[in-house]
C-alpha cells in the first residue's frame, strides 16, 4: 500500500486483497504457471491503523499492521514465485529492503521507479507461462489510463485498482467544467476528454446582464464518476467484478472505489466470481 497509515477502510481493503491472493494462488497451484505479485505503490510494507487518510486527522497512538507487500509474502498454500515492489520514494524503498533481509529465500524485486513507467516494462516481460496479480493502490491520482490499458492488454494479469474517488471529485467542480490544468489531468486518468466531460450537462439558458451563454454543471455526488470509470475498465478488460465497493472516511464521505478486473478471457470468470464474493462480504 501507499503511505504508512490507514483506517477501517484500509483494514477492509487489505483483508479483501489477502483473501484473494490466497484463493488465487491455491486455484492455480496445479497449473504450470509462474505466479508474480506486483505492488505498484508498495510504500514501506506496513501501515498504521486507526487513521482515516486525511493527514490532519492523524493523531494518537497507532498500531503497526501488515501492509500489502508483507501480506503477499505471507501467502501460505502456494507462495508467489516472484514479488515485485514498485515505490517511487527512495526512503520507502529503503524500508522495503528490510523485507528482502527478512525473507532471504524469496525472489523479491524492488524498483525505485514511477509506477507508470515500471508497469508497462513489467508487462513486456511476461511470458506465456506467467500470470500475475497487480495491486494499484495510489495515494492520489497517479495512475494513468495508458498504464491500465497495458495491464489489460497482456491477458495475463488480474488487477485490483483503488480508484481515488474523493480526489477526482474535487478535481471536477459541480458548477462548471474544470480549468485546463485539471482537465489535462482528468484526460490522463480517464484516457481522453470525451470519457469524462459527458458527466457535465448543459443547464438551461441563464439570462443575465453579463452573459447569455449556457453553463455546464455536474450533478453532485461521486457515484456517476465511479460508474464512468468502471465503464472504462469494462471496455479494456475481459471482465470486471460487478459489485461496487466504496470506502468511506470517518465523516462518511466516499474516498475510494475498489475495482477488480481480469484480463484473461479464459480465467476471468472464476477470478471475478472469487473477487466479487469478497467485495460483497468483506
Amino acid at each position: 500500500m501507499s503511505p504508512s497509515f490507514g483506517g477501517t477502510w484500509t483494514d477492509q481493503k487489505l483483508e479483501i486483497l489477502g483473501r484473494y491472493l490466497d484463493a488465487y494462488t491455491t486455484a492455480l497451484k496445479s497449473q504450470p504457471f509462474q505466479l508474480t505479485y506486483v505492488d505498484a505503490f508498495a510504500g514501506e510494507g506496513t501501515y498504521l491503523a486507526n487513521s482515516d487518510y486525511v493527514l490532519e486527522d492523524y493523531e494518537g497512538l497507532q498500531e503497526f499492521r501488515a501492509g500489502s507487500p508483507r501480506i503477499a509474502l505471507e501467502v501460505q498454500d502456494k507462495p508467489f514465485d516472484r514479488l515485485v515492489f514498485v515505490e517511487k520514494d527512495p526512503a520507502r524503498c529503503a524500508s522495503l529492503r528490510l523485507l528482502e533481509r527478512e525473507f532471504p529465500n524469496r525472489n523479491i524485486g524492488i524498483r525505485n521507479e514511477d509506477a507508470n513507467s515500471a508497469l508497462p516494462a513489467f508487462c513486456a516481460t511476461l511470458g506465456n507461462s506467467e500470470r500475475a496479480v497487480v495491486f494499484l493502490d495510489p495515494f492520489a491520482t497517479q495512475v494513468s489510463w495508458s498504464t491500465v490499458e497495458e495491464l489489460a492488454r497482456t491477458q495475463k494479469i488480474d488487477c485490483w485498482i483503488l480508484f481515488p474517488l474523493m480526489a477526482i471529485a474535487r478535481m471536477m467542480p459541480t458548477s462548471r467544467e474544470p480549468p485546463d490544468s485539471l482537465a489535462l489531468q482528468l484526460d490522463r486518468i480517464f484516457g481522453g476528454r470525451n470519457y469524462w466531460v459527458e458527466l457535465y450537462s448543459e443547464t438551461p439558458l441563464q439570462l443575465s446582464l453579463l452573459s447569455s451563454e449556457p453553463s455546464q454543471q455536474r450533478l453532485r455526488g461521486s457515484d456517476r464518476i465511479a460508474k464512468r470509470y468502471r465503464e472504462r475498465l469494462e471496455s479494456v478488460f475481459a471482465k470486471v467484478a460487478p459489485t461496487p465497493r466504496t470506502f468511506r472516511n470517518s465523516k462518511n464521505s466516499p474516498m475510494f472505489e475498489l475495482f477488480f478486473c481480469a484480463s484473461n478471457p479464459i480465467g476471468a470468470r472464476p477470478a471475478v466470481r472469487i473477487a466479487d464474493h469478497l467485495l460483497r462480504n468483506w
